[in-house]
């Protein structure tokens, strides 16, 4: 067996930074650029269905790191019922193509508080939780930017980490929202133990419109030293890249994102304990 501090963590394409089209589509351009892992989302998996997925998936040699999910919403019984049977589903086709994790966001918290949202969505998710334990399937809660508050109360990363550990589930480090957390440091480090996957873009200065992801390494990011910190913590599971937005688009979806693996396979060596 590989020693986890000897593991030199992998790099997926998301397919959010794709062309939109057929999870088969976006496999092929995966390949084409020359990655060896995907996060697809949920919605293509279920329009492909998840036996030809897998077998597309094998054929192509790629392995999965995460099936995007989006958001869980709990603020009444009624909903958060609904939401359960919706995540178990999406559980159900992560376990079923190979996928070792889901990719959450909490919802939004209506007219709760924040820690009253908190205690109600730990609370509802909890079974869905438990059928993930079953499945062997990791619930990576991200961070998103405020400006996204109607499906997530976790903004912030350490936000992010009490949420998870309140619910007992995984984090997804994405960079993108909290790279300028006054606290990030302290935050990546609590962090780490719980990171199921860390998503990787850049941001450059005076972009206003969303989505504005740069390329990683063209932007005001300090991603060496963000991710020099998220191995210091031990972790060595997958880094995926999800660029979205008109820089990508002006460049080339293909040209960007080989730019994009390559630097962040670059970082991770450079800054490998």
């Amino acid at each position: 067996m590989v020693e986890q501090a000897s593991r030199v963590p992998s790099v997926s394409i998301n397919t959010l930074c794709l062309e939109p089209g057929g999870f088969e589509a976006h496999v092929v351009t995966v390949v084409q650029v020359g990655a060896t892992a995907i996060s697809p989302e949920r919605e293509e998996i279920a329009a492909c269905g998840s036996s030809r997925a897998a077998q597309i998936l094998r054929d192509a040699g790629l392995s999965v790191v995460t099936l995007t999910h989006r958001a869980f919403g709990y603020t009444t019984s009624a909903e958060a019922a609904k939401q359960r049977r919706r995540l178990d589903e999406t559980i159900d086709l992560a376990h079923a193509i190979g996928a070792s994790s889901v990719c959450l966001t909490s919802g939004p918290r209506g007219e709760l508080s924040w820690k009253e949202a908190a205690l109600r969505f730990a609370d509802e998710i909890a079974p869905s939780v438990e059928h993930a334990r079953t499945a062997g399937v990791s619930l990576g809660l991200e961070p998103t930017s405020h400006l996204y508050a109607d499906v997530s109360i976790a903004h912030r990363l350490a936000d992010a980490v009490t949420l998870a550990r309140a619910a007992k589930i995984n984090v997804g480090l994405d960079l993108f929202p909290c790279w300028m957390d006054s606290d990030i440091e302290d935050a990546i480090a609590a962090a780490g133990p719980l990171c199921a996957f860390v998503q990787v873009s850049d941001y450059v200065l005076g972009d206003r419109g969303l989505p504005c992801r740069a390329v990683p390494g063209d932007g005001s990011v300090p991603l060496g030293r963000l991710i020099r910190l998220i191995l210091a913590t031990g972790y060595r599971g997958p880094f995926d890249i999800e660029v979205i937005g008109a820089r990508l688009l002006a460049e080339g979806r293909a040209v960007g994102l080989r730019r994009a693996m390559a630097r962040v396979q670059q970082w991770i060596k450079s800054e490998m304990p």
